[in-house]
């Protein structure tokens, strides 16, 4: 069943993900509008979130620096799921 709110695909990717202030998470699966990660920190619905995620690409390590609001927060067996809507990436080269 396809959520009505989602306009985008969603892609399975396991990737590491670096919150601003030193959290760390991992994504579930991402999409063109937004993503979905794990993290042991707590979020709250509405808060913005800004985070970065290392990518290897064919021109070399790359990073995806995003900020984004959550919309939905699931309880994962003692961590936190959060759905993020993305508000504005951009993606640097790592230095």
């Amino acid at each position: 069943m396809k959520d009505a709110y989602r306009t985008e695909p969603r892609e399975q990717v396991t990737l590491s993900l670096q919150l601003t202030g030193g959290s760390e998470g991992v994504t579930r699966d991402i999409s063109a509008s937004g993503l979905y990660f794990v993290t042991d920190s707590e979020q709250q619905v509405g808060s913005l979130i800004d985070f970065e995620i290392e990518l290897d690409t064919p021109g070399g390590p790359m990073k995806f620096k995003a900020q984004g609001q959550i919309v939905r927060i699931e309880p994962q067996g003692g961590r936190t799921g959060a759905g993020v809507k993305l508000l504005a990436s951009r993606l640097v080269p790592v230095e």
